[in-house]
């Protein structure tokens, strides 16, 4: 722009057009600023002095201040427990007459009893959100006292397939003085009390709050309990270089096997899993249950939290890198026996499981090292996965339970962090078996489940507990009143361990591979009009 024939630059224009320039511009923000900047501060020191003044200015001021709050506190806890406390839902088939049936009548014959129908009131505080209600389950405390005693000892076991060695940790109720006769019979034969044999989860052993809960629970029914270790787990070091994963049920069967072999005649075992020994569970099962192998003294079982599907890479995070370093912390405990891996191959995935920062690493890293067993009679040991993705799918337990040949109580909450989203999907494989029946609660956790008991404020206990024992006691009810037509007195489970007339297999490998993938298609057809809801 022109004026007078010279240039005229931005500033004189401003000037000359408005009447300012940038100094004075400047100038007024920062008188703006300052004057928003002074009004902020005296708003905030009033309401900061109006806040102070409200405060009590005496003990007794402060009492009622603190009362104040926990009593809203605890409105909102008791609102929040009043819309959780909910029934839980059943699902399966129920063939008419069929011994599941029978046993399901059990658990929902008396309404706002019995457990199936009454409903789980979570307890204050910690039942009532997932996360706090798993921790409390994790904890390593022991369990409540009791005027009653009880024996716990412990017994070290040899797999036959590998020689590899764990851990069996016994419980029972003393009822009289014969605490050694118990013990020699637990150890050399002529159990006279129904066995639970229980199973942890990954980076646990027998000594975490749920697998002690569990224990008690049983032994206060008079059973007696046998709380597995996994191998490198429970404080045994390994003395092979295979430690314990999601795919190999060969432990569990060898443990069923021996224990099998020392039971009095007529005397029956049961199985509970938790997590990942829930998977590993109900794998073992599919597994006997394809080939007609379960030693007929196995009488029912139960999983818990059971995840159905394995793949890490749906972890998420923390919890992966917290599994990831859950593991790690088993190989140091046993680096001795790992490092007996000679080859250069094994070395390196031993080098690369320690970098590896996420369960899903370690598990791609370690794929080719791990021991694994055969799907089919006599269920041979084999090495060794091309990759993490074909350890993933051998080790998801979904494949086979389909084939669960006695009756299965699957339980999982809606708020597991961990195992819900692996096994939503695959709850048309539960269904598909009329043996299993799924059960789901509002809330629980992954392995918490802790409630306040019926008629009680406060207090907090395990449902899952009582929900497995009721089952189990359920199971040997039914069995008793049909033993005279349904169960002879002779059982095999009072052989030696090496007279097991098993059958020789009646499904090829081809045949078992084609059964699979017609139960996921049958899955995926899943319907209201062939599968009920209870």
């Amino acid at each position: 722009m022109t004026k007078g024939g010279k240039e005229e630059d931005d500033a004189a224009y401003r000037l000359r057009v408005y009447g300012d320039n940038d100094e004075q511009r400047n100038g007024s923000f920062r008188t703006f600023s300052k004057r928003i900047s002074k009004r902020m501060s005296s708003t905030f020191l009033r309401r900061k002095s109006s806040f102070a003044e409200s405060l009590p200015d005496s003990p007794s001021g402060w009492s009622l201040l603190t009362c104040a709050i926990l009593s809203h506190i605890l409105a909102y806890e008791f609102n929040l427990q009043r819309r959780l406390t909910q029934r839980p839902v059943s699902f399966g088939q129920i063939p008419k007459d069929s011994l599941i049936e029978k046993i399901y009548r059990k658990l929902t014959k008396v309404l706002d009893d019995d457990i199936l129908s009454r409903k789980i009131q979570p307890s204050l505080l910690i039942g009532t959100r997932g996360v706090c209600s798993s921790s409390m389950a994790y904890v390593k405390r022991k369990p409540s006292p009791s005027k009653r005693k009880y024996v716990r000892f412990r017994e070290i076991v040899t797999m036959s397939q590998d020689g590899a060695r764990i851990a069996l940790d016994w419980e029972f109720e003393r009822i009289s003085d014969d605490d050694d006769c118990r013990k020699k019979e637990i150890l050399e034969g002529g159990i006279r009390n129904p066995v639970v044999i229980l199973l942890h989860g990954i980076n646990n052993d027998a000594s975490f709050g749920y697998m002690k809960s569990l224990s008690r629970a049983f032994a206060n029914m008079g059973y007696t309990s046998a709380s597995m270790n996994f191998r490198g787990a429970g404080g045994v070091k390994l003395n092979t270089p295979r430690g314990y994963n999601g795919a190999y049920t060969g432990d569990l069967r060898s443990v069923v096997r021996q224990i099998s072999a020392r039971l009095k005649q007529g005397i029956r075992i049961f199985l509970v899993g938790s997590s990942l020994g829930a998977n590993i569970l109900t794998k073992f099962l599919g597994e006997e249950g394809i080939m007609n192998t379960l030693p007929p003294c196995v009488s029912g079982a139960a999983g818990l939290s059971n995840p159905l599907l394995i793949d890490s890479t749906i972890v998420k995070f923390p919890v992966n890198i917290l599994m990831a370093l859950g593991v790690k912390k088993i190989y140091l405990e046993n680096l001795k026996s790992l490092y007996s891996m000679k080859d250069a191959n094994s070395k390196e995935v031993l080098r690369k499981s320690f970098l590896a920062p996420t369960i899903a690493a370690i598990d791609n890293f370690s794929a080719p090292t791990f021991i694994r067993n055969d799907t089919r009679y006599p269920f041979g040991i084999k090495f060794g996965y091309k990759n993490g993705d074909e350890y993933w799918y051998d080790a998801s337990s979904y494949h086979y339970i389909r084939h669960i040949s006695v009756p299965f109580l699957n339980l999982t909450a809606q708020d597991d962090f961990l195992a819900r989203n692996a096994s939503r999907n695959k709850i048309g494989y539960c269904l598909s078996n009329p043996n299993v029946i799924h059960v789901e609660t509002l809330c629980g956790g992954h392995l918490g489940w802790q409630e306040t008991l019926p008629h009680k404020t406060f207090g907090a206990s395990s449902w899952a507990d009582v929900a497995v024992s009721d089952f189990f006691r359920a199971i040997m009810s039914v069995h008793d009143d049909e033993a005279p037509t349904k169960f002879p007195k002779e059982s095999k489970c009072t052989d030696d361990a090496d007279k097991f007339d098993y059958p020789e297999p009646f499904i090829s490998r081809e045949e078992m591979e084609k059964d699979l993938i017609q139960v996921k298609m049958n899955a995926m057809k899943f319907t209201k009009h062939n599968h009920s809801k209870l």
